[in-house]
Order: structure tokens, then sequence, then C-alpha cells
């Protein structure tokens, strides 16, 4: 088991919780949509994946109008600005939010929802192929092959044909919070969500919602009582297709200096997950 140490010596950061209400309310839920990004499995080997910020990727360097339609998409002039001061003074100043969710599995028996046209498969070792064909374009076999090892549970949507339009990962071992340099401890009857993702081209189907009632049901059989997730405050779209199934708890906001260790502002307790640091080395191995 992880130790229980909590983190410490984090001051409060009301505004940071305001803010974040704010974008939350302004926009209708969805259940379409990619959510929990920036999420990172304890031991995962994406630990130094550089974040999807619109502006580039690892290898990739995307034309300037393609970047301007994805933050647009994500949150209008707003998400186009924050990037692009992000942009700009990185590496020396680094900043943002990630708001945690949470959802409670003990209060009623968890159901799916039939949704028409869609067909849920819990992946295994052998699905590895539908499991990518429905990933963030970053995920290796490798990756996929190491969660699906050590555990992890994977649901895919697949529609009518047969081919999986989404996928969603969720885990009862623990997980890495890159931005805040943390590690999440989670007890026995805990569990956290991560890395949900829907293609572009198959959004509008509704299977990021269908995907997570049978997380829902198989961690609740397994006897998770509640379970986390966090989005980053720079994906405004993933926020609001959290909130369609797990609710806000707390937003905690991050500055990073010349590349130095995070400086964490916000409440913790209050209903978060424990975080701690090092539960990993500095190549996402667990020092469990």
């Amino acid at each position: 088991m992880f130790p229980r140490a909590p983190s410490r010596g984090i001051p409060d950061w009301p505004s940071c919780r305001w803010v974040t209400s704010i974008s939350l309310t302004r926009a209708s839920a969805r259940d379409d949509d990619s959510a929990f990004s920036g999420h990172v499995p304890l031991g995962d080997a994406t630990l130094d994946m550089p974040p999807d910020n619109g502006f580039s990727r690892s290898g990739e360097v995307r034309p300037i109008g393609e970047r301007l339609r994805h933050a647009l998409e994500q949150g209008g002039v707003p998400q186009i600005l924050r990037r692009g001061v992000n942009h700009l003074i990185a590496p020396w100043v680094e900043f943002g939010s990630v708001t945690f969710f949470q959802r409670r599995l003990d209060l009623a028996p968890e159901v799916p929802r039939p949704r028409p046209g869609l067909s849920v498969l819990q992946a295994s070792l052998q699905d590895v192929p539908l499991v990518l064909e429905a990933s963030d374009p970053r995920r290796t076999c490798e990756i996929v092959r190491e969660r699906l090892g050590r555990g992890d549970l994977c649901f895919l949507a697949l529609d009518a044909e047969g081919r999986p339009i989404h996928s969603g990962w969720a885990t009862m071992l623990g997980a890495h919070v890159p931005e805040l340099e943390r590690d999440i401890v989670l007890r026995r009857n805990e569990a956290y969500l991560y890395d949900a993702f829907t293609p572009p081209a198959r959004r509008g189907h509704g299977a990021f919602g269908f995907v997570l009632d049978h997380l829902f049901a198989k961690l609740q059989a397994r006897g998770a009582q509640v379970v986390y997730s966090y989005v980053r405050s720079d994906d405004p779209r993933g926020q609001r297709s959290a909130c369609v199934r797990l609710r806000p708890i707390r937003t905690l906001g991050h500055l990073r200096l010349n590349g130095h260790a995070p400086l964490i502002f916000g409440a913790t307790g209050n209903g978060l997950p424990t975080l701690v640091r090092h539960l990993v080395d500095d190549a996402g191995r667990s020092l469990r």
C-alpha cells in the first residue's frame, strides 16, 4: 500500500476556484467530448510526455490555422489569449490550475444506460490495436500494454460497425499529477479515472458518458466507493464533459518559475484525494 502522508504547506487560492466555477457554468454540459486530460497513472511511460496545449506535440508542429481552430473550439478567444501568454513566457514561467472531480459510488447501484448505436468492450491485451484506434495519438502499444498488464481498466465504445470511437481508463493503484509534481494515493475503496479520449471526427455520439457509466459499474463491483479525476484549466471542454457524471470539488493553482518545483495554491483536504511527493522517480517508475 502507499504511505498516507498528505501534502502540506499549500496556501489557499479562492480566486482560482471562482474562475473555474465561472468557466464550468457558462456552457451546458455535454457527454461526447474527451476529458480528464493530462492524467498519468503511476509508472506510466508517459510521465514526461508534453501536454497537448494546442501549440505543438512531440515530433509534430501543427499549422497555425489548426492550432487557432483547436483553441477556439476549446474555449474561444480567452483560450487563445491564455495559450498565447503561456507559450510566450515558457519555459521561464509556467502557470495554470487543475480542477479535481469526484463521484460517490456508495449511494446507489450504478446501472449503465444504453445508447442507441453504441456497444461497450472491456479491453484486454488482445485488444491493444482497438484501444490505439480510439486513443490520443501520443499513446503507444507499449503504454497500453503496460496499463492493462498492471490491471487498469479500459472500456471502449464501439459504433454499429464495431469500430472504437472512444476510450476511457480507470485504476485503483494511484496516479501522478505532473502539473503539481504530486502523486495521488488511493485507499482500498477509491478509484481514479484518466485519459478519456474521443477522436475529433467521432465526437457527438455520447460515447464519453456511455463509457463512464460502464466504468462506474465495474469499479463499484470491485468495491470502489468513490472515484476521482482531474482536468486542466486550459481544457474547458474537458471540464464541461466531466460535469456530466462527476462533481467538481476543488481547484488547485500552480506556478513554476524557471523550471523549479511548482508552487501550489489552494486548500487540500475537504474531499480531495491524498496528494504526496515522490511516489515515482523522474523516469516515471513507481517507488512503492
